[in-house]
């Protein structure tokens, strides 16, 4: 009993003479230089050197499950600039797990990845080259009376938290506005991004191409010509009574100026038309989703392929009296290549005096 009584003190000896043993951290360098010098500047250049950023060529598409957000999808699959496609959805009942594994069987380079619900939204979000906000309520057509504030006020809940998200998680990515009306949700984004303090006016547009596809396709219809060679810009705003085509900047040889008011009159109701033949209230979803898809592509290219593309958006005037004299029309034009992220100026065009 004695014995057992002076090993334990003798343990007990050794607990307080042998000291704990300490982890030093250690700087980790090729050379195997160890210094606590060296590891503090280890970490002020990781904290004010910052690597460059590789883009992904990565695009979020948030409303993926929408009508409008699948065939977009579809649409962009088939890109090869697009590396990866990144679908979000908050509504479970859209089946977006479903719309992202039918797209996953699609013999393409293009990855995709889905996230459902707002736990997930700075997942999709991160590293995003280009932001497509299409989600929201799309049953009322637009135009510029009740029907149009109500819309509005459907889809600014979804459209504002769509912004704050980008302005936390992805402040470097180009957002596209697809979300109706789209004049309205593009000021919302706007002033969103403004009290966030990342706003920057080359990287946010409101995608209103479908109306210049429309007024395309019309005047080449009319003279015959082949809508892949020709442009016809929509200036002004989105809604039903604030489209102006310019029908004169189309390349025709045969322009029907007598025909002008009869073809701004179905660019302008074209989304009414549509709603009383189909029949069920909704919109033109495969034209819409054609001219968004095409937009977005058109910005992917002028970040990674071409110096510059043209296509057809709502964008910050830097002159709005300018635009408000008819004189002249400005059209987004995307630039930069690689990591340079300066994509989205304006490109002017000359107006013909008859359409002045």
């Amino acid at each position: 009993m004695i014995i057992i009584n002076l090993a334990a003190m003798f343990r007990m000896a050794l607990k307080k003479v042998v000291p704990k043993s300490t982890v030093m951290q250690v700087a980790n360098y090729q050379h195997n230089v160890k210094s606590h010098a060296l590891l503090n500047i280890d970490g002020l250049c990781d904290q004010y050197c910052m690597v460059p950023r590789v883009p992904p060529q990565k695009v979020t598409i948030l409303g993926a499950a929408s009508d409008i957000g699948r065939i977009v999808s579809l649409f962009l699959k088939q890109q090869k600039v697009v590396k990866l496609l990144a679908l979000w959805d908050e509504v479970p009942e859209r089946g977006l797990l479903g719309v992202a594994t039918d797209l996953a069987h699609i013999d393409t380079s293009t990855a995709v990845a889905a996230y459902q619900g707002r736990m997930y939204l700075k997942k999709a979000l991160h590293d995003s080259d280009v932001v497509v906000i299409c989600g929201g309520c799309h049953v009322m057509p637009p135009c510029c009376n009740n029907p149009d504030r109500d819309l509005f006020f459907k889809n600014m809940r979804f459209v504002r938290t769509a912004t704050i998200a980008c302005a936390h998680f992805c402040p470097q990515a180009v957002i596209a506005v697809q979300t109706p009306p789209v004049d309205c949700n593009f000021a919302l984004c706007k002033y969103t991004l403004e009290l966030a303090k990342v706003y920057d006016k080359r990287r946010v547009l409101g995608v209103n191409s479908i109306n210049a596809m429309r007024a395309n396709q019309l005047i080449c219809t009319a003279t015959g010509n082949d809508p892949a060679t020709s442009s016809t810009p929509v200036v002004c705003g989105s809604g039903r009574c604030t489209r102006v085509p310019v029908f004169s900047s189309a390349k025709a040889s045969n322009y029907p100026q007598a025909q002008v008011e009869c073809l701004t009159q179905l660019v302008r109701e074209a989304d009414d038309i549509i709603c009383k033949v189909k029949s069920n209230n909704e919109q033109g979803h495969l034209s819409i989703g054609f001219s968004t898809a095409r937009c977005v592509l058109n910005i992917m290219k002028g970040l990674f392929e071409k110096s510059a593309l043209i296509d057809s958006a709502l964008v910050e005037q830097a002159d709005p009296g300018r635009c408000l004299r008819y004189e002249d029309m400005r059209d987004p034009s995307y630039h930069g290549k690689g990591r340079h992220c300066r994509i989205c100026h304006t490109h002017t065009q000359r107006i013909r005096n008859e359409t002045s």
